[in-house]
């Protein structure tokens, strides 16, 4: 087991891991994406551990500091799985599938605690492999008689998704040590690793997936040419300002689709670096009272950052507008693909998922790279 981190280092280590699991995803590198994936399963079960062994006996049996620490009553069924893994002392060769219970909470986690899944058409698919979502270019409602033509169009309105056609993988190491803190702490240790690496691979395919093996990104181009799976990223538009015309005319106009639809609410994803260097000076005022107030935008929207986000470029769009189906394998299996770590096994889930924006039209890509203090402000006092 590794040697004892304190929190700081534990996440900035973490912070690390993640960026490895980033870069990979973007180089295609599915070596460097294992073995990053299994650095930051290892530094997970690493740190549960020391929690677990920070706490007094008396403590490991108060329900109300274990879930504090986001350990869970397990339900029987839940029990009877974790208990076979720890009896069989590893996953591998346990028959029973992980319970529904578990991936259920791992998707709530992970939407409750993810900004840009809690935003778009996040759908927990489960063991569905095909889904039916609406085409947002047609209306599948119509007045008149119901001829030949009308039945054409209620056909084109809506589409059948394969949800299994892209598999995610997720990796776990596991210590003996990790097995003797039983079910509940177990149970802890593989949610938090799956929620972790759907969050970074999930994000990172909602933004700028290429569509090769993959979902495809918001800017991405759909009308584009396809080179060997992978499609081409959106020409960006310049953005210099945030001022009311510049963002009503650019960014709230196209949206409405020539006046077709109402557009309430847009989400405008970001690099976090842009965010603190133009987005946030830009949108962050005084107050008459003397506080500053910040997210301020003259247009109806929200702010999202985004590592996967290219720095220099913005996506805006209705985030109901991007559909991620995700679901299951439930299957947790002894991994042949790594082998590097002492005394642990390493094994494998895979998650089955397909993402796109709804039309080529949804999201709309925006070069910030000339967006200033000066130009784009808000009043310096409201």
């Amino acid at each position: 087991m590794p040697g004892i981190l304190n929190p700081d280092q534990n996440m900035q280590a973490q912070n690390e891991m993640k960026s490895n699991i980033v870069a990979a995803l973007q180089e295609g590198d599915t070596e460097k994406f294992a073995n990053a994936l299994v650095a930051l399963a290892g530094g997970i079960q690493n740190q549960i551990l020391q929690e677990a062994q920070s706490l007094v006996t008396n403590e490991m049996s108060d329900s109300r500091i274990l879930a504090e620490r986001g350990i869970r009553p397990l339900t029987s069924a839940e029990q009877k799985y974790y208990n076979a893994v720890i009896n069989n002392e590893g996953f591998g060769g346990v028959e029973e599938l992980v319970p529904a219970t578990v991936i259920n909470r791992v998707f709530d986690e992970l939407e409750q605690s993810h900004a840009l899944l809690q935003a778009i058409t996040f759908v927990n698919t489960t063991g569905v492999t095909k889904w039916i979502t609406k085409n947002g270019d047609v209306n599948p409602a119509f007045w008149g008689k119901l001829t030949d033509a009308i039945k054409k169009k209620l056909d084109n309105g809506f589409n059948v998704v394969n949800t299994n056609l892209y598999k995610l993988s997720a990796y776990l190491p596991v210590a003996k040590s990790m097995l003797n803190l039983g079910p509940e702490w177990l149970d802890k240790y593989v949610r938090a690793v799956l929620v972790e690496a759907c969050n970074i691979a999930l994000e990172t395919a909602v933004v700028s997936g290429t569509g090769k093996d993959e979902p495809i990104g918001m800017i991405k181009d759909l009308n584009g040419a396809v080179v060997d799976g992978v499609y081409p990223d959106k020409t960006a538009t310049a953005l210099s300002d945030l001022t009311p015309k510049s963002l009503g005319k650019n960014v709230m106009y196209p949206l409405t689709k020539n006046g077709k639809r109402k557009v309430s609410n847009v989400i405008l994803v970001v690099n976090p670096a842009d965010y603190w260097e133009k987005l946030f000076p830009a949108t962050t005022v005084l107050t008459a009272d003397g506080n500053y107030v910040y997210g301020v935008l003259p247009i109806p929207a929200t702010i999202i950052e985004s590592v996967a986000m290219p720095v220099g470029k913005m996506a805006a769009g209705v985030a109901a507008d991007y559909f991620l189906g995700v679901g299951s394998s439930q299957k947790i299996e002894y991994s042949d693909e790594v082998k590097f770590i002492d005394d642990e096994r390493v094994y494998a889930t895979k998650m089955e998922a397909n993402g796109f924006p709804v039309s080529n039209d949804s999201f709309l890509v925006f070069d910030i790279s000339g967006i200033g203090t000066e130009t784009s402000a808000t009043p310096e006092t409201v």
